[in-house]
């Protein structure tokens, strides 16, 4: 074995010690530099006999650090200048080595903060892992939830650049209102990157991923980095959305009990089910699904403690109740005659959490109360579904659940067959194998019924997919202005921004499937308990969202109050939400009005309520 050589190890050395970093690189400068000064200082003290050798040394790092000082030394011995001389050139050299270093390592560290490497020293705050176009609807949703509160915070982990992400924030949302938004990046099954965002201190976890697989890990990670922590929120939870049922089961698992999960088809396709078939019914959904206007909110009301859920519908001026929480158990619509216990909460609809007032006295105008009973709201006129994707089945399996037998629908889309599509209870299916053009739209606005349903593909990009239903949009708006016909249109757009442009297109309803969902999860991630009263407005077993025409309530013609017509749907066993008033062709949707507000209501107009049917 060939024996290493003395310089060798000491290069080795060398490299070892410059490869810890800035920090020993300046340290092995300053004792080179320091060994130096000390061996001219003492070999000046034997040729010079000006002072001791303390002062030699001192002479030796003056001359070292400032090469001015050169000048002033004696030309008479020239041993000493020529010791003094070689110090101010160490001295160059090393000094502007050692600066050199010390900018480098300086400037490293800035960098590193730039990046987004230090630990977030935050707590009950938001972490949203994942970074893509969907982030801003989340962010714009939990600004406006934070809106109430001082100093809120909201900490995104993505695989970009930190100063890209907080670029594109920026550009999106100039205005985060009382919320501080923080970027790190990092990849989300790394526990450093968890770490770095100080998911144990959080109050909440939403994993913004679109691949279900890449969810699944994620949550896998976030319970493992989690496990034996100290969490300040006990009931930490993790918010996710999936777009394929294959891996609910597999994703709760991960998740080890903490995971809320949103199946986000299922929950498309049942919001579009809903709203084709009640015309103004998404933007109901829309005020009840966001932090902006009226949301729903837990609230303990002690005063109402032994009253009925009927008075406590009419205790409320600016609110309402739809449910009552009772050791975690959450009815909806519960019976009018529920006893409200102490430690019960009651589920109110209102503008902002607290923001209730207790009324006493009654301003209910019986004699313009309606005595019908509750009749069934279904859908009775053919729908027509433009184009097809991977939700129409789950969207005609809800749809078919609400409607009389024998409801005709006809899918126009050239590469569809029955045998794709089956069979569905209630529906008679008809496809017309046709691209869908303006010669095509004109003559079913003719013969057919006024109810359409525009999917996107989504076998395209999403921009594509959007582009397709805008301009397939602008024919629509075209045909009803050269016929005079006025139908509505429910329909679905990948990208939120999008939105602005569809309303051009006078479109009655809209779902922006990837709005909702972002929706959906920053609600429960703002409270879990949320879960369970959503997917209960959305199933068609118990109370569900229905309009109905006014003239079942109020006596029309007649200014009425909103306590009147609470009272009116309690009667019936429901809960007046609000109301859609049609003026001059123009419908307008108000949740939760203003109660000591007289409405006059006319032929058309519907009243929103949550009801059993």
């Amino acid at each position: 074995m060939k024996k290493r050589s003395f310089a060798a190890r000491i290069r080795y050395g060398i490299d070892r010690m410059m490869s810890k970093g800035p920090i020993a690189m300046s340290l092995l400068l300053f004792f080179v530099t320091a060994s130096i000064v000390g061996i001219i200082g003492i070999i000046a003290y034997f040729v010079s006999d000006d002072g001791g050798m303390l002062l030699q040394i001192w002479n030796s790092l003056l001359y070292t650090l400032d090469a001015g000082n050169l000048a002033t030394v004696s030309t008479d011995n020239l041993a000493y200048l020529i010791l003094m001389f070689l110090a101010t050139l160490c001295g160059l050299f090393l000094t502007s080595v050692l600066i050199g270093v010390i900018t480098t390592g300086v400037e490293g560290k800035l960098s590193d903060l730039r990046k987004g490497f230090s630990v977030v020293q935050e707590e009950d705050h938001t972490v949203i892992i994942g970074f893509d176009n969907h982030i801003y609807a989340l962010l714009r949703e939990l600004i406006e939830a934070n809106s109430n509160h001082k100093k809120a915070c909201i900490v995104v982990l993505g695989d970009m650049p930190k100063e890209e992400m907080e670029d594109a924030i920026a550009s999106h949302i100039p205005n985060t209102k009382t919320t501080r938004i923080i970027c790190r990046s990092g990849k989300p099954h790394h526990n450093y990157a968890l770490e770095r965002c100080s998911v144990e201190t959080s109050r909440s976890v939403i994993v913004n991923i679109q691949d279900d697989a890449e969810t699944v890990k994620a949550l896998l990670a976030l319970a493992a980095y989690v496990k034996g922590k100290e969490l300040r929120n006990p009931q930490l939870r993790f918010v996710a959305s999936l777009q394929k049922y294959d891996y609910m089961e597999v994703a709760k698992i991960a998740g080890e009990g903490r995971a809320e999960l949103i199946f986000a088809q299922d929950a498309i396709a049942r919001i579009i089910s809903n709203t084709c078939r009640q015309h103004g019914l998404s933007q109901v959904l829309t005020e009840l699904f966001n932090f902006g206007g009226n949301e729903l909110y837990f609230e303990s009301v002690p005063e109402l403690a032994g009253k009925t859920f009927h008075e406590a519908i009419l205790s409320f001026s600016n609110a309402v109740p739809v449910a009552l929480c009772t050791n975690g158990q959450i009815r909806l619509n519960p019976s009018m005659d529920t006893v409200i216990g102490e430690t019960d909460q009651l589920v109110l609809l209102e503008e902002d959490d607290g923001a209730y007032r207790v009324r006493s006295g009654k301003s209910v105008d019986s004699t313009h109360i309606c005595q019908k009973d509750g009749v069934a709201a279904m859908a009775t006129d053919s729908l027509v579904v433009l184009g097809s994707n991977a939700k129409l089945p789950i969207v005609l399996t809800e749809y078919a659940k609400y409607v009389k037998p024998g409801t005709p629908v006809i899918v126009v889309d050239d590469d569809l067959t029955m045998e794709k599509l089956g069979t569905y209870a209630n529906l008679e299916i008809t496809i017309c194998k046709e691209a869908i053009t303006r010669d095509l739209l004109n003559r079913f606005m003719a013969e057919h019924a006024n109810n359409i349903l525009l999917l996107n593909d989504d076998s395209l990009e999403f921009e594509k997919s959007d582009s397709q239903t805008l301009l397939r949009l602008i024919l629509l708006r075209d045909v009803a202005d050269r016929t005079g016909r006025r139908f509505s249109i429910t329909t679905e757009m990948q990208n939120v921004d999008n939105k602005r442009l569809a309303v051009q297109a006078r479109v009655d309803d809209f779902v922006i499937g990837t709005d909702f969902v972002c929706l959906l999860m920053a609600q429960v991630s703002e409270n879990p308990k949320i879960v369970s009263l959503f997917k209960d407005l959305l199933d068609e077993t118990g109370s569900e969202l229905y309009m109905k025409p006014a003239a079942d309530y109020v006596t029309l013609g007649q200014p009425v109050n909103s306590y009147t017509l609470a009272e009116s749907a309690a009667r019936k066993g429901e809960i007046y939400v609000g109301y859609r008033h049609i003026d001059q062709d123009a419908a307008k949707v108000v949740v939760n009005p203003n109660k000591e507000e007289k409405i006059t209501f006319k032929a058309g107009d519907q009243i929103v309520v949550v009801s059993e049917h």
